[in-house]
């Protein structure tokens, strides 16, 4: 029985009722149409379903009229929503099915289509997410001119009256009582396994002391973990939405902590037993020859990359707040790169962590980019330097972008690694999308701002 035979299936024997298209938009936002299951037929995953005007997200097209092409894999029961279903949909042209240029998840695509022609099986990616959960919060929306203010409730805060709250000055794996959230995040977890079929290898109390919450996802195919990092997003909000609490995933929403994370594990197997980053002879972190190469190449576009892996103003407050030392390490975590090698000779777990992004990245299109640049190193044969815990005055000292601006004009400048994934029509509206966004954060008046120079 095929994958969409399944689908039929189980839309005809579990009284779904409502079919959720669920698409992304160039930023990574979700979007979402509902049909009923009477729309929904073998000839839907081949023809496509016409069930919106997707130029309200997208704009006009070029290329045409757009349809949604639900992916059958992708089958999963809202329990929020007991008689609906999602499927992720591809976005493509209604005449002849070809795949719209501006859809995000169609660079993961064309990614694992350039691993295939460089003998490259497949690339494995495992994400490491952290989150806010707030007891609840509200929006002064009223006044935006007068100073907006967002007040966010927890037990776990500096200002809350709970006394869990108290001499609590870091978060990094609290224990119960003062873990608040540790059943809401058993959770979202066991929602994203036993609905989604999202493995989740740990979670934790994050490093913020106010209910930061941290996820590590288990490995999967790059298209398929960035499915699973904007299905943990999903989760996490909706759960959080059914009883009045709110998960932000907001890179820096509290003033004086860590802030959100997304460190983004990768390995590249050229057979299903072959990893390419492992060499079990090798002294530095068992890494290959390949796997240096593959931060050569991260390094050499960092800044360029930092343009979808910091992709808002807020980014650079985060990154303020926990800087990275650019360079690689095994040994120093804090490392831009970092080569987890507490394992040895264990090839399974070989793989090169990228540190300095964050949840308000769109991850088809950062997960795309990061594969990207290190596949140019692999070909180019980048060195990396030395290590981050070497004093070397060999290793030149960088550092990544200190604005979107700044993170933009790099990726102006450095475009020639993602040049055979990522379309030109993308390209242009994700730079004007984030020019705005950044010109717009300049216009606001922050609630800091107005404490520290009303008065000048």
């Amino acid at each position: 029985m095929s994958a969409i035979d399944d689908v039929l299936k189980y839309v005809a024997t579990n009284e779904i009722r409502w079919i959720d298209l669920q698409f992304f938009d160039v930023k990574g936002k979700l979007h979402r149409v509902s049909i009923s299951n009477r729309k929904l037929e073998e000839a839907s995953f081949g023809n496509g379903i016409y069930a919106a005007d997707l130029s309200e997200v997208f704009g006009q097209s070029s290329q045409g009229d757009l349809v949604l092409l639900p992916d059958p894999e992708t089958l999963s029961r809202l329990p929020w929503e007991t008689s609906s279903v999602r499927l992720i949909c591809d976005v493509v042209t209604a005449g002849n099915k070809e795949r719209f240029l501006k859809d995000p998840r169609y660079m993961a695509q064309r990614i694992e289509t350039n691993l295939n022609a460089a003998g490259i099986k497949s690339a494995l990616v495992g994400s490491e997410i952290d989150c806010y959960m707030f007891d609840g919060a509200t929006v002064d929306k009223n006044t935006r001119a007068r100073g907006m203010g967002v007040l966010m409730d927890s037990r776990e805060s500096q200002w809350s009256p709970s006394a869990l709250s108290a001499n609590q000055t870091h978060g990094a794996f609290a224990a119960t009582p003062y873990d608040v959230m540790y059943a809401a995040r058993n959770q979202v977890s066991e929602t994203l396994e036993d609905h989604f079929g999202m493995m989740v290898d740990s979670h934790r109390h994050g490093r913020s002391p106010t209910a930061q919450q941290t996820f590590e996802l288990a490995e999967r195919s790059l298209k398929s973990a960035a499915d699973a990092t904007n299905t943990l997003k999903l989760v996490a909000k909706n759960l959080a939405a059914t009883v009045g609490a709110s998960a932000s995933f907001m890179p820096y929403p509290i003033e004086g902590e860590k802030g959100n994370s997304l460190n983004v594990s990768m390995s590249l197997w050229k057979t299903a037993d072959s990893n390419l980053f492992y060499e079990g002879k090798e002294e530095y972190g068992q890494l290959s020859q390949s796997g240096r190469y593959f931060i050569g190449g991260v390094l050499e576009h960092s800044s360029a990359i930092m343009a979808f892996a910091a992709p808002t103003p807020n980014s650079y407050r985060k990154l303020t707040a926990d800087p990275k030392k650019f360079g690689w390490s095994a040994a120093d975590s804090g490392s831009l790169l970092f080569v987890p090698s507490a394992k040895k000779n264990v090839k399974e777990v070989k793989r090169v962590v990228f540190k300095a992004s964050d949840p308000s990245a769109n991850p088809y299109l950062l997960y795309a980019a990061l594969v990207s640049a290190g596949l140019d190193g692999i070909k180019s044969k980048t060195e990396p330097g030395d290590q981050t815990e070497k004093d070397s005055k060999k290793r030149v000292e960088k550092s990544l972008p200190s604005s979107l601006m700044e993170s933009l004009s790099a990726l102006s400048s450095d475009m020639k690694f993602i040049k055979g994934t990522f379309p030109t029509e993308l390209l242009d509206d994700y730079v004007e999308i984030k020019t705005k966004q950044h010109k717009e954060s300049l216009m606001g008046v922050t609630n800091l701002e107005l404490h520290k120079y009303f008065n000048v």
